[in-house]
């Protein structure tokens, strides 16, 4: 298989390690797949191209062949681990920060899991608060930046404006409107990337204090400011 485009528009090393997490996340509910269910059942895409990604891994020495039954080496097993968590990591972002359905979820998640570096997986992980579960319920494996954290509870690093207390105050770091026309009215009064916003009241409306003016936000709006909580004034 050529090292550029392969199957349904992903490189050889993207749809290797879409078999990989198809065969981790296959072992996780104690089933063993054949290369055919492979092809059909495969969450990135049914296609017969799929047979071939088998056999380069099974060169690899990342995938034994058993029969007609698939399962993975050792190997095999770490780089499958590693794409699963990037894919499920991916997912808690899309569809709990940025608020997308799961079907579009699904598919940003394919796409970027193949692009974050084991530094940019961590910073995610770190980012999110460590989250075990991605949004269909499915462990998250943990990384080296979980494991000093076993046992505790940690908050994400970034909050909801409509998650602090009066009085707390935070950097923007994201806005994630559910209209765009919402982000552009964020951007003329102020509320950008980097501004700092201190809560001041959350009913009847939330009210904000930006650079010494108050702003007053519904509720929806306040739900997709996200924040990183400064604790020192």
């Amino acid at each position: 298989m050529r090292e550029g485009l392969s199957i349904l528009g992903r490189t050889a090393a993207a749809a290797r390690e879409e078999v990989l997490e198809e065969l981790w996340s296959a072992a996780e509910a104690g089933v063993r797949l054949t290369v055919d269910e492979l092809a059909h059942t495969i969450h990135a895409g049914a296609s017969e191209g799929w047979a071939g990604v088998v056999q380069e891994l099974v060169e690899q020495r990342l995938v034994h062949l058993e029969g007609d039954l698939l399962s993975l080496t050792p190997a095999g097993v770490e780089e499958a681990r590693a794409a699963a968590r990037r894919h499920r990591l991916a997912e808690v972002l899309f569809n709990q920060v940025l608020d997308l359905p799961l079907e579009t979820t699904e598919q940003e998640a394919c796409r970027i899991e193949h692009l974050l570096s084991p530094e940019a997986t961590e910073a995610v992980c770190s980012f999110l608060g460590h989250p075990p579960v991605c949004p269909h319920g499915r462990a998250i494996p943990p990384g080296e930046c979980c494991q000093a954290l076993a046992g505790r509870k940690v908050e994400p690093l970034i909050a909801r404006l409509c998650d602090l207390a009066p009085g707390e105050r935070g950097k923007v770091v994201l806005l994630a409107p559910r209209h765009r026309e919402r982000l552009e009215q964020l951007t003329d009064l102020g509320v950008t990337p980097g501004a700092v916003l201190v809560l001041k009241q959350r009913k009847p409306s939330f009210v904000v204090e930006v650079d010494r003016t108050l702003l007053a936000l519904e509720d929806d709006i306040a739900a997709g400011i996200y924040l990183r909580p400064l604790l020192e004034w």
